[in-house]
This record gives C-alpha cells, sequence and structure tokens, in this order.
C-alpha cells in the first residue's frame, strides 16, 4: 500500500451494503487516500491479533442490515468495533453510537434524558403486553420493532379493535423488542432529517410524501422491505419518485437539539429526524441515525457535496504517521470529544 499523505494504513470503511459507500469511495479516490471496504457480513478477527491495520475505521453499519439478508451484522459489529476501539484506532462512529443506532429503546431513553419531545412510547419484549401498553397511549398507534432500520416492521393500527385482530402477525424484530408508540401525523406530510457531522450542523431536508403514498422512508412509517429487496442498492433518503425531497434551514432550537443528541450518542456523522405535528405544531423528535447516505443528487439539492467535508472529517482523525486524531476531535466508547452541554429544548 503506498504511503498517502503520511498514511501509512489504509482507511478501513466498514460497510455491508454494495452501494451505499460508492460516493464517499470516489471521493477517497479523488484525494488519493489509500482505503479498503470491510464486509462484515463474512467476516473473522483474532482477539490476539493486536497490530492495528488501519488508520482509521469509518463505522457505516446500519441496523437494517437483516433485512438484506445479514442478520448476523447486527450483533457482530459491536465487538468487532470494540475490538477495533481496544487497539486504539480511531473509529468514527464508535460502538456507542452503534449501540444508539440499533436501538429504538434508547435512543426514547435519550429522548427523555435530553428533555428533548418525542411521541410517547412504551417498551415492550412480548405481543402479550402490548395490549395493555398500547391502553394507556392514543389511537392511533405504531408498534415500532426495537432494531429495524429503514423503518423495518414498523405497523400502524388505528383502533383497539385493529390492534388485537393484527396482534398475532406482528413481528418484534430480530430482539424480539419493540416500541408502542402514539402516532404522530406530520403536518403536510412532511419530515425533516438534521445532518450532523463532527457535532456541527451540516445541513437539514425536509421530505414529503405524495398524496397516494403512505411510505415516507425515513420516517415514522415505511413498509417492510419486500424479500427481494435484500440486494436494493437505495439508501434513505432516497431519490425516488414517491418522495419529495429539498433543502430546508430548520429552526434553531431543532438544530440545536440535533446537535446535542448526537454528541450524547457519541455519533460524528449522522442524522436525526423529526416532525411538526399536524394537530399540535409541535416538534417531535423520533430517530437518530449513525448511518448517513446523504441526499442524493446532493450537489444539486444542497448546493455543495457533503461527502466533501465527510472526508476532509475522517483526514483530520487521524494524526501524523497514523498517530491518535487531534484532540477533542473524536469520540470513542471511553469518552468524549465535547464535553460542553447545551440548555435541553423545552417540551412545551
Amino acid at each position: 500500500m503506498p504511503e498517502t499523505m503520511g498514511m501509512t494504513r489504509p482507511i478501513a470503511i466498514l460497510d455491508e451494503h454494495p452501494e451505499w459507500s460508492t460516493r464517499l469511495l470516489a471521493e477517497l479516490d479523488r484525494r488519493e487516500l489509500p482505503w479498503q471496504k470491510v464486509d462484515h457480513s463474512n467476516h473473522a478477527y483474532d482477539p490476539r491479533d493486536r497490530e492495528p491495520q488501519f488508520s482509521v475505521i469509518v463505522n457505516r453499519t446500519s441496523p437494517s442490515s437483516h433485512t438484506r439478508g445479514h442478520p448476523g451484522v447486527l450483533f457482530y459489529a459491536e465487538p468487532l468495533l470494540a475490538h477495533f476501539e481496544a487497539l486504539g484506532i480511531p473509529v468514527i462512529n464508535p460502538v456507542a453510537a452503534y449501540r444508539f443506532e440499533k436501538s429504538k429503546a434508547l435512543q426514547a431513553g435519550l429522548f427523555e434524558q435530553l428533555g428533548v419531545r418525542y411521541p410517547r412510547a412504551i417498551v415492550v419484549n412480548h405481543r402479550g403486553r402490548i395490549p395493555a401498553a398500547a391502553a394507556s397511549l392514543r389511537f392511533p398507534i405504531v408498534v415500532k420493532p426495537n432494531v429495524g432500520g429503514s423503518g423495518a416492521g414498523i405497523t400502524r393500527f388505528d383502533s383497539p379493535q385493529d390492534l388485537e385482530t393484527r396482534l398475532a402477525s406482528l413481528d418484534l424484530g430480530p430482539d424480539g423488542t419493540a416500541l408502542v408508540q402514539e402516532y404522530v401525523e406530520p403536518r403536510d406530510g412532511a419530515i425533516v432529517r438534521v445532518e450532523v457531522l463532527d457535532g456541527r450542523y451540516l445541513y437539514a431536508i425536509r421530505i414529503v410524501r405524495r398524496t397516494d403514498q403512505f411510505n415516507l422512508c425515513p420516517a415514522d412509517i415505511c413498509r417492510t422491505p419486500a424479500p427481494d429487496a435484500a440486494n436494493a442498492l437505495a439508501a434513505c433518503p432516497v431519490d425516488t419518485p414517491s418522495l419529495e425531497v429539498a433543502r430546508t434551514e430548520p429552526p434553531a432550537e431543532a438544530v440545536a437539539a440535533a446537535i446535542r443528541l448526537t454528541r450524547a450518542a457519541s455519533i460524528d456523522v449522522g442524522g436525526v429526524e423529526y416532525l411538526v405535528g399536524k394537530h399540535d405544531g409541535r416538534m417531535y423528535f423520533y430517530d437518530v441515525n449513525a448511518t448517513s447516505n446523504f441526499v442524493a443528487n446532493a450537489p444539486e439539492v444542497l448546493g455543495f457535496d457533503p461527502f466533501v467535508p465527510f472526508v476532509d472529517f475522517i483526514q483530520s482523525c487521524v494524526g501524523p504517521r497514523n498517530g491518535p486524531p487531534h484532540p477533542p476531535t473524536l469520540r470513542t466508547s471511553r469518552g468524549t470529544r465535547d464535553a460542553r452541554r447545551e440548555p435541553a429544548s423545552p417540551r412545551a
């Protein structure tokens, strides 16, 4: 591997999806940076190997891997990331971030802890607990698998009778845990995704479903991927005829909340999604993502290519001759990049 800009070891892109990292890799190639894609859907490591092989790990593990025929990635990624971190390799979106990425229950707890408004939810680990949980909520409700990814398995129920009829058919996902959550209808059918990079606001997009479509992805409701979607190349948010995507400038309180959430979740690059309720005009946060594919046709939609600052950040995480990252630029599971705390967003 040739030495490039003082790097004697390649950048590792940890990603099981065949296409999601294409634009990232193109930017790395443009800068002639050494990289290696690590597909951890078919992988092995020896805990006795203590010599770092990579200059930095870019973790792009998505909980939706199980919808593409890669269920082993869900639980394998955590010890693998911990192994890399124990070797002292800088990890972008470390194991702490991945834990939030794959758990809607942990995300709900984070919303509660930081005082960020979210749709009321109850966490259950047995379908028999769902009716009682739903009885304390307002219908319509959704049952949302704890481990989802691209909206996988989220089901809406409009009444207790509807829930009773379809309860036996519910799939609670890979870990048998789910959120029973009040459904908040978004105003104008729109949600907003705020992208954050290195603790700073990068951009935001407003995503609107068309009136004849129920699928809103990324959003609170998505259709479960069809079996033949295992090899689908699209990422959310996507360039798709069922969605309208445009750049937007969210209010300052939304940006501040997104930054606080990603910091608290140890997410170096990711997106936070919220909606404004149709009936009450309030802002509700509902998803924290540690996998950012950014928006399709980014230069046209945003006016710039977000992979350029992303690769700038990747390079900043590699010190001289692959030494430690320049503090305080990178979080790990053992600490945070920036201990500053901002005031909680008001719920009311």
